[in-house]
């Protein structure tokens, strides 16, 4: 009997650890993947009327055609509504009657959306940095420090600025779990529900249309507790903001900093475009600088993009994971971070050792940068902690960024912060031409007293003989631009040096004139400030030719001409700028040389 039982229980444990493997297999799949998931949510759409249509006259046309108003967002002017049969079909049909009545801007179903992150991975500790906090865990964030210098530079940028509880990030998510021992200090708190009661009093004491808000929102169950019940948004937290030097845990890239949980992912990482649309509105309304948002799925949802839109245009950033589905998003859109508005910052996933993560999207012209995403370690649910991987991890390391600078530079627009956020990566070869920079997160170097250029126009290749070739920049400095040029070759060769003008806004813009086919033109921006400093650009390379650009072929090389990785940062603006402009310049020189 004894044998019997032990054999017996063997089997069962083969049989747990079978099912167990089988289990993650599948979770993996599942969490990197969403193109097999459901779309749409049965039986609900979304619709919005043209201007001067009656809201009376909206919710008659919606009654009369057997449809049910679940709810409104007057800042988009949208109606959130429910067919009769709760099938998709019913959607799509509501969806093609609404689209032929002149009334209606549009109409488009509520899309699926879902976090983004791989399973749980082992990491391994790391070397001890410069400027260490006393949280125990800290050695095993490699994201934040490590030997190879694949890191973001955090405890160098921790030198200049370590967060501000003035800064709100709003994490659009999963929740938060906000009794976290290393969140809780960090957690917002909305000063219009909060004191005297007023928590739970069943007012909408600030009158913002959401009763007892008093820290977020939960837009999946439209209740005021925006609890993290499925590990995600705890974690993206974490990267964020997890309180540095505190004694617990780990630390984010802001040690101070306030984390709005904005929860419309449930339990299983799903939510809706309408609420995840609720939820940026509400962010913004509350004064949220920066979204972050570890999710995807559905198609081109206006509603969507009216929400992004109605936050760029009130300044606040919206930073998107690029996806996981290892493709090129220049060919195949992922959403939300393809939409063109320009708040919009798409992150790419990178790994220890500086190369793309394997399952992470790119894109030359779609993905604006990278940042850590494999094995991160950060918070988990009940004061614990995990390591998962994903787009959805390497988000928030941009997200706390873009936090750390308008800490440091409080008086600086959304278009500022942007420009020393993507002009400070550190360029390396895994990421050129497959990003917009072609680098990984260096908020270091985002504290740069030189000028930090971005957002240079990547030409591409054209038939267009007659030119201009016009080409925009963006300049800023912790002093004044005093010039930005824009200097270029042609076929190696003859070129020119164009002072570029003002365009307003720290952007500038030159022309090159036209060339005759199979015309190779080079070129790079050099911006000098009030100080003399002088920062170069990229190379960017484009050709006068019938023949188009090939996805994720030609354009921006990417990086400096030659590169001293082996440098610390100080020395290697100090070298690398001046010898990369001399050698540009070469070219250009020599042939005035000759001409005289």
């Amino acid at each position: 009997m004894l044998k019997e039982q032990v054999a017996s229980g063997k089997w069962q444990v083969v049989v747990c650890l079978l099912g167990a493997f089988l289990f993650f297999a599948v979770t993996s799949w599942a969490q990197i993947s969403i193109k097999n998931k459901p779309r749409v949510v049965p039986g609900e759409f979304i619709v919005k009327y043209k201007a001067g249509v009656a809201a009376s006259a909206q919710e008659s046309y919606v009654r009369d055609a057997n449809f049910t108003i679940l709810g409104r967002l007057p800042a988009l002017g949208i109606l959130h509504c429910k067919t009769a049969a709760i099938t998709t079909q019913a959607v799509t049909d509501a969806v093609q009657a609404l689209k032929a009545d002149p009334n209606v801007e549009y109409a488009e179903p509520n899309y699926y959306l879902y976090a983004l992150e791989t399973t749980p991975a082992k990491t391994s500790p790391r070397a001890t940095p410069r400027v260490t906090p006393n949280d125990p865990r800290f050695s095993e964030l490699w994201n934040m420090n490590n030997s190879n210098d694949a890191d973001i530079d955090a405890p160098e940028a921790w030198n200049t600025q370590t967060g501000s509880s003035n800064v709100i990030v709003g994490v659009i998510d999963t929740g938060i779990d906000y009794d976290h021992e290393d969140l809780k200090d960090n957690i917002w708190i909305n000063p219009g529900e909060s004191g005297d009661g007023k928590e739970n009093n069943g007012v909408d004491d600030d009158n913002n249309g959401y009763k007892d808000d008093f820290r977020g929102w939960n837009f999946e169950s439209n209740s005021n507790d925006p609890y993290d019940n499925n590990d995600h948004g705890t974690h993206v937290s974490g990267t964020i903001g997890a309180v540095g030097n505190n004694g617990k845990g780990v630390v984010g890239v802001n040690w101070r900093v306030k984390l709005m949980a904005l929860k419309f992912l449930g339990s299983d990482g799903s939510g809706t475009s309408e609420a995840a649309a609720e939820a940026i509105i509400y962010a913004t309304d509350m004064g949220a600088k920066v979204l972050s948002n570890s999710w995807g799925g559905g198609e081109n949802s206006q509603t969507l993009r009216d929400a992004i839109q109605y936050a760029s245009d009130r300044g606040v950033l919206f930073i998107a994971a690029a996806g996981n589905e290892s493709s090129d998003t220049d060919a195949t859109a992922n959403y939300p971070s393809n939409y063109d508005v320009p708040n919009v910052v798409s992150v790419a996933s990178s790994d220890r050792n500086d190369a793309l993560s394997s399952f992470s999207n790119y894109g030359r012209r779609t993905v604006d940068l990278a940042a850590p995403g494999s094995s991160i370690l950060s918070a988990r649910p009940l004061s614990r902690y995990q390591t998962l991987s994903g787009t959805s991890m390497a988000t928030p390391h941009v997200a706390g960024a873009s936090a750390l600078i308008w800490a440091q530079y409080p008086s600086l627009n959304m278009h500022q912060v942007l420009v020393r956020l993507l002009g400070s990566t550190d360029r390396k070869n895994a990421f050129v031409g497959r990003m917009v920079t072609g680098g990984r997160l260096n908020i270091a170097n985002a504290f740069s007293s030189n000028p930090l250029i971005a957002l240079t126009t990547d030409f591409g290749n054209t038939p267009n003989t007659a030119g201009p070739y016009t080409i925009n920049t963006s300049a800023v400095d912790d002093g004044a631009i005093t010039s930005v040029k824009l200097v270029y070759t042609i076929n190696g060769a003859a070129g020119d040096t164009l002072n570029m003008t003002s365009a307003g806004n720290d952007s500038y813009t030159a022309g090159i004139p036209g060339q005759s086919l199979n015309t190779r033109i080079d070129y790079l921006v050099i911006a000098t400030d009030d100080g003399a400093n002088r920062t170069s650009s990229p190379t960017y390379t484009f050709t006068i030719t019938t023949q188009p650009d090939q996805p994720g072929d030609g354009g921006c090389c990417g990086q400096s001409a030659m590169s001293f990785d082996g440098l610390d940062p100080s020395t290697r603006w100090a070298v690398e700028i001046p010898a990369n402009i001399a050698l540009f310049l070469i070219p250009v020189m020599l042939l005035r040389r000759r001409k005289r």
